[in-house]
């Protein structure tokens, strides 16, 4: 794909076959690596392909339209926000990963919302990808997520937290430490402060 010594006639025909692989091969790896490919090109026309994509069968191939969607930056956060209403939470799962793997900041806000989500593995996502971002705005409510009924969303949290710092942070992480019994959960905790990666 990236071949500069390949004629335009010839790039052409190379991008056709990977959009029909990668919407209508039976084979998810092809369907996978065929979107792996187009979104290296990082071509925003490829967009309705790679949203079409993160609804398909294969977890891989959701994974890959995911990260095929981060790669387009600003041209889709406003589909991925949208997506974070969508009825599936799988497909709320990989717009909250692509948002966080982004880099955009105007994704802050819908994934504080995410945060909220009836789906654990959705808040999961927002937290990890809040982390990401170092979105500072997202301090308190992550913090509010240290006392999630869900042990991988509090540990995320705390994750999130210690990525993204500052005292707030800390006194939030400290507090559910004073809380927590021993364990991996206080264990993940004690870790984040103990490499002072908050502040």
């Amino acid at each position: 794909m990236d071949d500069p010594g390949m004629p335009e006639s010839k790039r052409e025909v190379a991008v056709e076959m990977l959009e029909r692989e990668a919407s209508s091969s039976p084979d998810p790896h092809v369907r996978g690596y065929s979107l792996s490919l187009l979104g290296a090109e990082k071509d925003a026309s490829k967009k309705s392909l790679f949203l079409t994509s993160l609804r398909d069968t294969d977890k891989g191939v959701r994974g890959q339209a995911a990260r095929a969607l981060a790669g387009l930056g600003e041209d889709a956060v406003p589909d991925l926000v949208s997506l974070l209403r969508n009825h599936d939470w799988r497909i709320r799962y990989r717009a909250a990963e692509a948002l966080g793997m982004s880099g955009s900041a105007n994704a802050a806000a819908a994934l504080i919302q995410a945060l909220t989500d009836e789906k654990d593995h959705v808040r999961y996502m927002a937290a990890k990808s809040l982390g990401l971002l170092g979105a500072r705005s997202a301090v308190t409510p992550l913090v509010s997520r240290l006392s999630d009924e869900n042990e991988y969303v509090r540990r995320m949290a705390a994750l999130s937290l210690g990525m993204i710092g500052g005292e707030e942070a800390e006194r939030g992480i400290r507090r559910a430490l004073a809380e927590v019994p021993a364990g991996p959960e206080r264990d993940i905790l004690k870790e984040v402060l103990d490499k002072k990666r908050l502040g």
